[in-house]
């Protein structure tokens, strides 16, 4: 959505924790990581170098936490990202912290929205970190009864392309979850009016 994006290959980016004899968080550099980390570090930071290049931003960051600092600091140093804070139009700040802070749930996914559930509650797409299945087998002529044959029919929610789409998919995420199935319901009907289709529903 407009204000949210998620970088799903980096999933597994989180900081090392210190250990004894090791080196302590104010002493943590890019050099200091293993190879592993160090590649994904610069993966992050070139992913978000083109991110900021399309939205055309100049950002300011801050860090919290030794791992932030190291991302931070690399992207400051960062070539490409250097010359387009010389000519990108929009400023913006941008604030580094470290997961490893957030694993006492200080933040989480805990909103009153559709899309939270949705997202908490549905199986994960084989394969991606994010992206949740949602089976669409009902609609379609793929029945058995076979209860060992396991059909896997994924629709998706994110259609960018489709204004309808869109507009519904950002009322998941915005609006609370009553008003949003509600909204839900709307296009449903609307849709089953434009194809002359008989609906029946309840609120239960």
């Amino acid at each position: 959505s407009a204000e949210l994006c998620l970088l799903p290959a980096l999933a597994a980016l989180l900081p090392p924790l210190p250990g004894p004899g090791g080196p302590g968080p104010a002493e943590v550099g890019l050099g200091a990581l293993p190879a592993e980390m160090r590649a994904a570090v610069r993966a992050l930071v070139g992913g978000l170098d083109s991110l900021f290049t399309a939205l055309g931003l100049r950002e300011e960051s801050f860090a919290v936490g030794a791992l932030s600092r190291v991302v931070a600091a690399e992207l400051a140093s960062y070539a490409p990202a250097r010359n387009r804070r010389r000519t990108a139009a929009n400023k913006a700040s941008v604030i580094f912290v470290d997961r490893t802070l957030d694993l006492a749930g200080a933040v989480g996914h805990h909103g009153d929205n559709l899309a939270e559930k949705i997202l908490s509650v549905l199986p994960k797409l084989p394969g991606h970190k994010t992206d949740v299945m949602v089976n669409m087998v009902e609609l379609t002529a793929l029945k058995t009864t076979d209860e060992t044959c396991s059909i896997i029919a994924p629709g998706c929610l994110a259609q960018p392309n489709d204004p309808a789409a869109k507009a519904l998919w950002e009322s998941f995420m915005n609006l609370k979850q009553k008003e949003a199935v509600m909204e839900a319901r709307r296009h449903l009907v609307e849709a089953a009016s434009r194809e002359n289709l008989p609906i029946k529903m309840s609120m239960g």
